[in-house]
């Protein structure tokens, strides 16, 4: 369940977003710069990818239901790698207009107010940024830590283009203008394609590391007594919600009822371990007869793989 400061910090960061949007084209039709056109590109971009994320935030918040029995959390995956996507797209349009401007050979002017509108704008972005990562990580969110990680590329390409609006103006060396903007523009596809990276990985179900570090610690050092061993772990992540799978294996003569209340003990410090709320189901198996009931269900999976995991 998303938080109200969650639902806050995504608010704000959309009215900001706009704001700065409006800044930054206030300082391009001051200037005339490329290297602003695509300071301005990279803020509307941003402005529609927030709004995005807004929309999954509050998904997100929808509780399981019967069409949607894991919750709604996964949509943090489309949310980022939409924004990693636009992101992408955004530094190619800096690049073409950056090659349109060097080929037509269009100057910018009126650098010292130009300067001090994007200054303006970086300023606001810093504050944005940094409390959006704060609530972010505060909270676990990875829809908030990507979007301040966008809004504070959003600062670094507004740092470069006030150096550069400034060394045009000592120099009067105009192509730098398209040169830091082709530059500006290669960063910010870099910072789109590791989120459009991290979306995939989501949506793969890659194996979360630290997640992995935590159960295993537990399943290999603070196992309950009467467990005998365990197999078949398998866990992914959505949201702030672990999914976690495994097989653990009793003595065969133990009542049921005392292996049920042993893998709730189990269980219990396995959700304890991890960041985040868990969700843990166990198969329960006889130590010294699951090899020959496990005999029954070959042949009865397709994927080879998954017959080897179980």
């Amino acid at each position: 369940m998303v938080n109200n400061a969650v639902k806050n910090a995504i608010r704000i960061s959309f009215a900001v977003s706009i704001v700065s949007f409006l800044i930054k084209f206030f300082g391009y039709l001051l200037t005339g710069s490329n290297a602003v056109l695509s300071d301005m590109a990279e803020s509307v971009v941003h402005m529609l990818a927030v709004g995005f994320s807004m929309y999954g935030v509050y998904l997100s918040m929808k509780p399981p239901d019967e069409k949607h029995p894991y919750g709604h959390e996964r949509i943090e995956f489309l949310s980022v790698g939409v924004e990693g996507s636009v992101i992408i797209i955004a530094g190619i349009t800096i690049i073409y207009q950056s090659i349109r401007h060097l080929v037509l050979g269009l100057e910018p002017e009126n650098l010292e107010q130009g300067i001090m509108v994007i200054a303006a704008a970086g300023v606001i972005n810093l504050a944005l940024g940094s409390y959006l990562m704060y609530v972010g990580k505060a909270n676990k969110n990875n829809i908030i830590i990507g979007n301040a990680k966008h809004t504070l590329t959003d600062v670094w390409t507004s740092g470069g283009v006030i150096v550069t609006l400034i060394l045009i103006k000592w120099t009067n060396f105009t192509l730098l203008d398209s040169i830091v903007a082709i530059l500006v523009a290669t960063y910010i596809m870099y910072e789109g394609y590791n989120l459009v990276r991290f979306a995939y990985r989501g949506i793969m179900d890659e194996r979360d590391e630290e997640q992995d570090r935590c159960i295993r610690y537990v399943l290999n050092n603070d196992m309950p007594e009467k467990i005998k061993g365990w197999h078949g772990l398998r866990h992914r992540r959505a949201g702030r919600t672990t999914w976690i799978e495994l097989h653990v294996l009793f003595d065969k003569d133990i009542r049921l009822e005392e292996a049920h209340d042993i893998g709730t003990e189990l269980e219990r410090r396995i959700m304890t371990s991890v960041d985040g709320d868990a969700v843990v189901t166990l198969h329960l198996e006889p130590e010294q007869t699951h090899a020959i009931a496990h005999k029954k269900l070959k042949g009865t999976y397709e994927n080879d793989a998954i017959d080897k995991m179980m």
